[in-house]
């Protein structure tokens, strides 16, 4: 299913602001750019009739396919007159240095020869897209005009977040009480005796969006449950059933830390070393059964006589929709999960479609609701989505228009029609972000850190306003996501949200992706031409070096090639990605035993991304790296070995994040004119003596961290200049001095994060600078720490994490008072956990409890996630 109206839409606004323009280009260019804005112009009006009408009539897929070609070609070229501008007006620093200087550095933008080869490019452009104008003729097509703009504020956004995690809300599900009883019961009262083993298997078989996980999360939490089991471990295992990715995965969720990469001998016995004797349940979420990577009956043999060692009566759960996988385990009990009842579906409809006793004020859209819910299925993803697309709009000409759509017709299940007509529903601005997301592999684990970046390297994120805030807009394009049910979020703050798709979503953005994004196990057949976004994914190789796969070849024109998580590149990949894909927006060479990256980096000047963190061999970055000028999101984070920032590095100037890790004692005095930066982090610079002046001239800074810096000393003077700095953050650094006087330190700070550090006070100037404006401090491992400041002048105080802080022994009084309070954690800290623990017998505390998520001394997993909430928004990445 082609999306082409998004991608026509920002196209036509860089043509509107060329038209406007006195753009010096030969053989007539300028006048064909009018006459692309407007062939353009006028095909657009029928893209709405042409999206819809695909359904049934595959021309125009094929059509609209050939249009999103030439969109995107259009595109580039607009890149190009922009690069081109932006070298000729660029502005160095006061050293001295002139614009000829630049313009011997860019010497491959000769003003003839650009403008000639321009020329040529737009005129070949315009004649495809005129046969593309006289083709839409043949469809019959209408022209709908737009009424609304697609990148307002989102219709339908949800008030009230739903917010999913491990702890599932049992009032959020519905029917499915008897299902659990049934399950719960298995679970307690019978141990397959006959079999002589310790360790017996129940499976929950069902198809896609039943409700599986969400039955299998049920169970698992139940306080019965708890208390008959003295271990439990949560494992999503997806499509790939790897044995040593499993153990490694088990004994993970048991000691509650991530387990080291380690030989499978040497796994295999430490698995059975933590679990013997201990009677525990193990939940194997989503198995799958695959001729290649699924599972087998020598697999499960294999790692269930490893789990044997478990104590009489430990259990296993298998959630799966492959009946041989829930036959092959030899289960104890096979649960086979149906669909809802009508009735049911209706409740879980109405819970999603409308506020809180507001269905009662609509009666005949609850009559066409009926209809609607019938053609789910029983589904409940189904249901949920529908019923989600529908929030909050009560035309009932909408809803008559949903339950009429030709979508329910296609397929052999109710499910991916329904999903499809959620996706259908979007504003047309968030299709291109949807299908982003089929790049990344079934149940990864999403960071609105990490994604954002990606969506704004390829210009997904829709404004008019120069200074936008991306990083914000993109989270809120997320958080429409979710309140459609299209993302199932996991941890959620003002700023950043972590989230997964479900399986049959995901398929869904694979089915509406094709052909311009592309995995290498799901490429297109043919049009290899036409794909501009590939990712290459462990599981895609099974641990193979990474090479140039043949169909990428026939890609000249990709935008995106990531390279996830362990995937080994070679340098041949890596020259032949710079080489031959000159349009790239987005590089990923993170994570790869790089010595050295090629100099013709330099010619990428589309390139908006360039991720090369992890690469531990690389000691020099070409300078040529400096020539990147539309670069947005630059990552050298653990790269221990580069000696060195490029000396260039100032002419970034549309550098929004960058990351740093560097054997250099001082900074280049040119980091001061990266006026664009809003994210800044040091990690690892274990040389690095001082920030310099420098960082105090980055006026639009928004977020600053400084992390195993050993050496470093003081922060940057006149932090009081960084008027935009709301967040900070301070790790592991045991020589820096954070004592700055009244007065110079960050005036509207939001959010503090300060760990493993000596301090035996917080720094004066913080209530003295920022305390009309803190909503947030984190305090870790802070060991000589001895007292807190009177808390009283933090008025707009939301959060306090507080955690391993030894010799905290009270907090200040009239905490009470701090009306905006909403979270207070505290852990590791025995004195100050018994203090408050008496604290709370108190009026005062207990007035307080009522509006203040008060936690003390959680479990280790749970206090862990309590310091990463507090965090999340202020790492963009962490290793994919």
């Amino acid at each position: 299913m082609e999306f082409v109206y998004s991608i026509a839409e920002t196209v036509l606004g860089r043509l509107t602001s060329y038209a406007s323009q006195e753009v010096s280009l030969a053989w007539g260019a300028n006048l064909e750019l009018t006459k692309l804005n407007e062939t353009l112009s006028a095909i657009k009006l029928v893209l709405e009739d042409a999206e819809k009408k695909q359904v049934r009539n595959p021309p125009i897929t094929r059509w609209l396919r050939n249009l999103k070609d030439v969109c995107h070609d259009v595109d580039d070229v607009l890149d190009e007159l922009e690069f081109q501008k932006l070298w000729l007006n660029m502005e160095v620093d006061n050293c001295g240095k002139i614009k000829g200087k630049v313009r011997q550095f860019f010497s491959p933008w000769n003003p003839v020869v650009f403008n000639f080869k321009m020329g040529h490019k737009v005129k070949e452009i315009r004649e495809r897209l005129v046969e593309i104008d006289n083709e839409k003729r043949e469809f019959a097509l209408l022209e709908i005009a737009k009424i609304v703009e697609d990148h307002r504020a989102p219709q339908g956004m949800h008030d009230n977040k739903r917010e999913t995690d491990s702890l599932v809300e049992p009032s959020d599900v519905i029917g499915r009480d008897d299902d659990k009883k049934q399950i719960v019961s298995y679970l307690l009262n019978n141990t397959d005796i006959s079999s002589g083993e310790n360790v017996s298997v129940i499976s929950i078989l069902g198809l896609g969006g039943l409700g599986k996980t969400t039955l299998a999360k049920l169970v698992y939490n139940d306080s019965m449950v708890d208390e008959k089991f003295e271990m439990k471990m949560w494992i999503c295992v997806s499509d790939n059933f790897d044995i040593q990715t499993s153990i490694r995965g088990i004994i993970s969720a048991a000691i509650k830390q991530k387990c080291k990469d380690e030989s499978l001998d040497l796994l295999k016995r430490r698995l059975q070393g933590t679990l013997r004797g201990r009677r525990f349940l193990l939940v194997l979420d989503d198995v799958w059964d695959t001729e290649s990577i699924g599972i087998t009956i020598e697999k499960w043999n294999d790692l269930k006589g490893l789990l044997n060692v478990g104590a009489s009566g430990s259990k296993i759960i298998i959630t799966t929709r492959n009946r041989s996988v829930a036959l092959l385990v030899s289960p104890l009990y096979m649960h086979s999960l149906e669909g809802l009842l009508h009735k049911d579906c209706m409740s879980l409809f109405i819970l999603r479609a409308f506020k809180k006793g507001e269905e009662q004020r609509y009666p005949h859209l609850i009559e066409i609701g009926q209809d609607i819910v019938k053609k789910c299925g029983g589904v409940p993803l189904a249901v949920t989505t529908v019923g989600s697309m529908l929030y909050l709009n009560t035309e009932q000409h909408q809803w008559l228009r949903v339950r009429d759509d030709d979508m329910w017709s296609i397929g052999n299940d109710n499910i991916l029609p329904a999903l499809k007509l959620s996706y259908d529903a979007l504003p047309q601005h968030l299709k291109p972000c949807f299908a982003f997301c089929s790049l990344f592999p079934k149940d990864y684990e999403f960071k609105s850190a990490m994604l954002v970046p990606l969506w704004t390297a390829q210009g997904y994120l829709k404004t008019s306003k120069k200074n936008e805030d991306y990083e914000q807009m993109g989270v809120d394009y997320i958080r429409e996501f979710c309140s459609r049910s299209l993302f199932q979020v996991e941890g959620d703050i003002k700023t950043a949200i972590i989230f997964k798709i479900h399986d049959l979503i995901h398929d869904l953005a694979i089915s509406v992706a094709r052909v311009e994004y592309s995995t290498v196990n799901c490429r297109p057949s043919s049009a290899f031409e036409m794909v501009r976004h590939v990712s290459i994914s462990e599981k895609d190789l099974l641990g193979k070096e990474v090479q140039v796969p043949d169909f990428i070849l026939k890609s000249k024109k990709l935008r995106t090639i990531l390279v996830l998580k362990k995937c080994q590149m070679s340098q041949r990949f890596v020259k032949t990605c710079i080489s031959r894909f000159k349009y790239m927006r987005v590089l990923d060479l993170s994570g790869s035993p790089l010595e050295e990256l090629p100099s013709s980096i330099g010619s990428l000047f589309h390139l908006r991304y360039l991720d090369l963190s992890y690469n531990s061999k690389i000691k020099r970055l070409p300078n040529s790296i400096s020539k990147l000028l539309n670069l947005e999101t630059l990552d050298f984070q653990d790269c221990d070995a580069l000696e060195e920032i490029p000396k260039d590095i100032g002419n970034l100037i549309n550098l929004r994040s960058l990351q740093i890790t560097t054997q250099q004692t001082y900074l280049p005095k040119g980091i001061r004119r990266l006026t664009s930066l809003r994210s800044l982090y040091f990690d690892g610079c274990v040389n690095l003596k001082s920030l310099g002046e420098e960082i105090q001239f980055l006026n639009n800074l928004r977020t600053l961290m400084i992390s195993s810096c050993n050496n470093l000393e003081c922060l940057p003077p006149n932090m009081k200049n960084m008027t935009a700095l709301d967040t900070m953050g301070v790790d592991d650094c045991p020589m820096l001095q954070v004592m700055m006087r009244s007065g110079e330190g960050p005036q509207r700070l939001r959010s503090l994060i300060i760990e493993k550090s000596s301090l035996e006070a917080l720094p004066p100037w913080l209530v003295e600078d920022s305390a009309d404006t803190l909503q947030s401090i984190a305090l870790g491992g802070c060991h000589n720490l001895t007292a807190l400041p009177e808390l009283l002048n933090f008025r707009f105080l939301e959060q306090l994490h507080i955690l391993q802080c030894s010799k905290l022994s009270a907090l200040p009084q009239g905490l009470h008072c701090l009306t905006e309070l909403r979270e207070l954690n505290i852990g590791w800290c025995p004195e100050l956990s018994k203090s408050c623990k008496r604290q709370l017998k108190g009026e005062e505390w207990s007035k307080m409890a009522r509006q203040v998520k008060i936690t003390l001394d959680a479990d280790d997993d749970e206090a862990d996630n309590r310091l990463a909430d507090g965090r999340i928004a202020y790492h963009t990445r962490r290793r994919r």
